[in-house]
């Protein structure tokens, strides 16, 4: 008895000793941070006193706002864009988030499709940030996403978020991604992948800096006023983003090479999101801006995505179009009106809103009518029949639409907020607000969309509705009125990968 009593103590000492090297291997799967000291300040309170700082320059989110459910933020060291990033992560300050899903590109291995570390937790001066391991291993089952340790060893645009998002939210898990080159479908099938995952205590963050310009970058695209350009074409590309665009996102980032060097994060990412979801374009930067040397620049933005329940959905904005297409097309081709009314059962409580309502047809990208009402006194499903016809056959500015020119014609819609008062030309926010200016009995209206897709900052937007409305250009200085609104726009490709 003696001599089992040992035998069985000798096992239980021999399993506690087996117990060490889990242990042991546990404490080497937590990533110790690289960028500390370096990228960002290596002290805890140093560190968060650096962060409070960027806090408060930023505005406060305005009371009773949505529930954020997306960030894009840049990824430089905190004394280039930590104050840009600060703008979006006070937007979520003490909102409840139990999960962040966080994307940022490959930046020195590259690799297919996107990646997941098997490790248990990051390390940052402020503290351990565990994994969700139980999402992880999930997405891990994806074909297209895969663990490539060395993605993770030295890649930053995960890592610098997280003492950010320590600095914001107490007690939430990671999942970090890595993404190196997509296709559209791999794009598509990571997506699908993450909805299940964005749900009301999930946060996705895009990580990502915007156009990297000059000759240590490989991209020399402009030698003349470089600094408005590089404005002009962030902005273009902001523009989609605004639009939920992916479609039109992912052509002109082919087609301009533009250095943005997260916009395989932002592709999944606006993939992935509901349509029920709004923009808003919070703060543009560069590095120029510090260094003033506009030769040599990097462009940081930061983007918040709220929730909008108001929105119409995915069906429901699909459905919109289709009476839009058929209405067109049945009018060209019978050469009178013949409005498209669907089924009963298929008409939605949001499609019988009576909101304003803009149609824009483009032909290969370009204008080709843009007609529309502030107001309307037809629920949307009426609204859109009529003034599709309307865009195709009276804007002045162009030829009635041929039916000959159908198959190029995409049709866009854009659902408006009732109008509201602006104090000052100061509270509007370019990309998120449509524009109305009055004076001396002359009025003017710009989308939303309009100021990113010309490249203008506010001042020139502002100019150019003043001519617009017939008004000197400079006339919105003094005595003028402003009301703004924001807009759900959608098109009828804007997710459609299948054509590129």
């Amino acid at each position: 008895m003696k001599r089992m009593a040992c035998s069985l103590l000798g096992l239980a000492f021999f399993f506690q000793l087996a117990a060490v090297p889990a242990d042991m291997e546990t404490q080497k799967r937590v990533h110790k941070s690289k960028l500390a000291g370096t990228w960002y300040n290596g002290n805890a309170a140093a560190l968060t006193q650096q962060i409070q700082g960027f806090f408060q320059t930023a505005p406060e989110s305005p009371p009773g706002a949505n529930r954020a459910r997306a960030l894009i933020v840049p990824h430089a060291g905190y004394a280039w864009s930590g104050d840009t990033a600060a703008w979006a992560y006070k937007a979520v300050q003490g909102q409840k988030v139990k999960r962040v899903i966080l994307m940022g590109p490959s930046h020195h291995v590259a690799i297919q499709g996107g990646s997941i570390p098997r490790i248990d937790a990051y390390e940052t001066p402020l503290g351990v940030v565990p994994l969700d391991t139980a999402a992880c291993q999930k997405l891990l089952e994806n074909r297209f996403i895969q663990t490539v340790p060395a993605a993770h060893d030295e890649e930053h645009s995960v890592e610098i978020q997280l003492p950010f998002l320590q600095s914001v939210f107490q007690d939430f898990t990671l999942v970090p991604l890595v993404i190196g080159e997509i296709s559209p479908e791999s794009c598509v099938a990571i997506a699908e992948a993450l909805k299940p995952w964005l749900d009301a205590e999930t946060l996705l963050v895009m990580s990502s800096d915007f156009t990297h310009q000059g000759r240590r970058f490989g991209y020399v695209p402009f030698k003349e006023k470089v600094k408005e350009n590089v404005q002009r074409l962030d902005f273009a590309a902001v523009n989609h983003i605004l639009q939920f665009d992916v479609r039109g996102l992912w052509g002109f980032l082919d087609k301009t090479r533009a250095t943005i060097c997260g916009r395989n994060p932002i592709l999944i990412g606006l993939m992935a999101l509901p349509l029920q979801t709004q923009v808003e374009f919070l703060r543009y930067t560069t590095s120029g801006d510090k260094t003033g040397d506009s030769s040599e620049t990097v462009s940081y933005c930061s983007l918040l995505f709220r929730e909008q329940p108001e929105y119409l959905n995915e069906e429901e904005a699909g459905r919109l179009l289709a009476i839009a297409r058929t209405t067109l097309e049945n009018s060209l081709k019978e050469k009178k009106a013949v409005v498209f009314v669907p089924p009963e059962d298929q008409i939605t409580e949001r499609m019988k809103a009576k909101k304003g309502i803009f149609v824009t047809l483009k032909k290969q990208g370009e204008l080709r009518g843009c007609i529309g009402n502030i107001e309307s006194g037809r629920p949307l499903y009426e609204a859109a029949a009529q003034t599709v016809l309307l865009s195709a056959l009276r804007d002045r500015r162009f030829e009635p639409v041929h039916e000959s020119e159908l198959k190029d014609i995409e049709i866009e819609i854009s659902i408006l907020s009732p109008l509201r008062p602006a104090a000052s030309w100061k509270e509007i926010m370019l990309g998120r607000d449509g524009i109305v200016i009055s004076k001396a009995g002359r009025q003017a209206l710009f989308l939303p969309q309009v100021a990113l897709e010309q490249g203008w900052n506010i001042e020139e937007t502002l100019s150019q509705l003043c001519l617009k409305a017939g008004l000197d250009k400079q006339d919105w200085q003094s005595d003028c009125a402003f009301q703004t609104f924001t807009a759900q726009v959608f098109g009828e490709t804007y997710r459609d990968l299948t054509v590129q």
